[in-house]
């Protein structure tokens, strides 16, 4: 019982990782949706027709709007400023909000073009047990750190610590030369 109902708890965790940041990504674009449709209608009003090919011209504007916007961001996103704003905000805001270094490594994952994997293996103590965990996101004195769930790996826990309480695993690699 004791499994069934840790099962159904990382379950539900798993989704909730999963569900909030889809909403609060859904309710960020529709509301950026909502403002660019305002500066829409009036680009609308001046074109001879309101629709194309069944489809409203505001709605159409609007959606090349909102694909301007996403491009222009995109490419302040690649300035230095942009670097900067970003690791200030990961190592000071970031960090503590739980499971973003989660979903910062699988989402960095998922969309990079590199297959090699960034967790370093540790070991951490817990209660007197040491427990065998990945390190996912590191800052000069913090580390976070995922502990995997058996029987299933890929759920787990997230937590913030200082680097000085955890244990880094040389690599196979390291350990040869």
């Amino acid at each position: 019982m004791g499994k069934l109902l840790s099962y159904v708890r990382a379950t539900i965790a798993g989704g909730l990782l999963f569900l909030i940041p889809l909403m609060v990504i859904i309710f960020v674009i529709s509301k950026v949706f909502g403002l660019l449709r305002v500066l829409a209608k009036p680009l609308a009003a001046a074109l001879p027709f309101t629709q194309l090919a069944g489809v409203g011209v505001i709605t159409l504007i609007t959606i090349i709007l909102l694909l301007l916007v996403c491009f222009v961001a995109g490419i302040f996103m690649n300035t230095k400023l942009a670097h900067r704003i970003v690791k200030w905000l990961e190592e000071r805001v970031l960090v503590y909000i739980p499971g973003y270094a989660y979903i910062h490594a699988r989402s960095t994952e998922w969309f990079s073009d590199e297959t090699h994997n960034n967790w370093k293996p540790a070991s951490i103590f817990f209660d007197d047990n040491e427990v065998i965990c990945f390190v996912i996101d590191e800052t000069d004195d913090r580390c976070s750190i995922f502990v995997p769930d058996v029987p299933t790996p890929s759920s787990g826990s997230i937590c913030v610590r200082e680097k000085t309480r955890s244990h880094f695993f040389l690599s196979v690699f390291q350990r040869l030369f």
